[in-house]
């Protein structure tokens, strides 16, 4: 099979399952190092190049991406349908409704599977928000489905170094979402530091230095493995750690944390046998979720902690001494200041 008939058939490859009206070409502008700006139709893609027509409908001929102006992914392809086709699913992505952004991203994805392989495309661009989506709406095992797709490499290949931090992300939730306990394990280890000297004296090992909602997402995934291998402590502390972190920018890790939290602590023998500071962590976490988050997805046997803690009020003897506050010293009276700058004036005369 050659290689202008694979490319062509990858159109029809995968993304996601569902009917679609896959577009058979795209308009677009070149920019060639020779021959102008050409206007025409993209009709297919591959790594080394675009199929491209300068007449709807007519066939195509492959350009080499050496021939068009530009470095690495930077090359001048302009597609006039980027900004349309994506505009209703980021519009859904800012309002937060994943669920519905991702269907769409995917869509946008299928529908224009020909220009996959093409620099900076907008399929690609479609298919990393449709992971991101899928990532925020905490659907961790579609996550992991779509995550094995031969194309969602390109959005490694294909997209800027915007997109990467993210994507990498991405990797390790669907990691989670796969199940794959062991794999997330190695993958976590890269951003942590290594245990030496003193570390060694830690519970856990300490992360690298990174952003908050970064560490967030870090602190949550290995508490994950921690819960996995029965280490519940270790994960109780790192789902603490992850969802103060989170509380402010990331709802979707602060909610997963501190719901896992809720379910370790409630399981403390302690809460049984009333210990009162015991119930008011408890209470505290409780509490904090059902006004963040409301109490309606909380179940009825945490939703009666979710009150506010007592806080503890010291208790003062009649009989105790209280020290006076140190008095302050006393400022100079204005006039006095001005008799001693008059004096020191007429020492500098003599």
């Amino acid at each position: 099979m050659s290689k202008m008939t694979r490319f062509l058939l990858l159109g029809s490859l995968l993304l996601v399952g569902g009917a679609g009206a896959q577009v058979k070409e795209t308009p677009a502008t070149l920019g060639l190092l020779e021959g102008g700006n050409p206007r025409g139709f993209v009709q297919g893609s591959n790594d080394q190049g675009i199929l491209f027509a300068t007449a709807s409908g007519s066939r195509g001929q492959l350009v080499p991406y050496t021939k068009i102006r530009g470095e690495g992914l930077d090359k001048l392809i302009r597609f006039d349908e980027r900004t349309e086709a994506l505009s209703e699913a980021r519009v859904m992505f800012g309002e937060g409704r994943y669920d519905e952004a991702g269907e769409a991203f995917g869509v946008v994805a299928r529908n224009y599977a020909i220009i996959i392989s093409a620099p900076q495309n907008f399929a690609s661009e479609a298919l990393f928000y449709q992971l991101e989506c899928l990532r925020r709406a905490g659907k961790f095992a579609q996550l992991g489905q779509l995550m094995e797709a031969p194309v969602v490499v390109t959005v490694e290949t294909k997209l800027s170094d915007f997109y990467q931090k993210s994507f990498e992300y991405q990797k390790l939730w669907a990691l989670l979402g796969q199940k794959d306990i062991e794999g997330l394990r190695t993958a976590l280890a890269a951003y942590q530091q290594p245990v030496l000297g003193d570390a060694k004296l830690l519970p856990t090992a300490n992360f690298n230095v990174l952003p908050p909602a970064e560490l967030a997402q870090l602190g949550y995934l290995r508490a994950k493995v921690f819960e996995a291998d029965g280490e519940t402590e270790k994960a109780g502390s790192d789902f603490y750690r992850a969802f103060t972190l989170a509380y402010g920018n990331d709802p979707m890790v602060s909610k997963l944390a501190m719901g896992a939290s809720m379910q370790i602590q409630i399981q403390n023998p302690l809460i049984a046998s009333d210990d009162k500071a015991a119930i008011s962590e408890l209470q505290s976490v409780a509490y904090l979720f059902s006004k963040r988050f409301g109490d309606e997805t909380m179940p009825a046997e945490l939703k009666a902690f979710a009150i506010r803690p007592s806080v503890p009020v010291p208790v003062i003897a009649p009989d105790a001494e209280i020290e006076a506050a140190p008095a302050e010293p006393e400022e100079a009276p204005v006039e006095a200041e001005e008799e001693k700058g008059k004096g020191k004036g007429k020492e500098k005369a003599k």
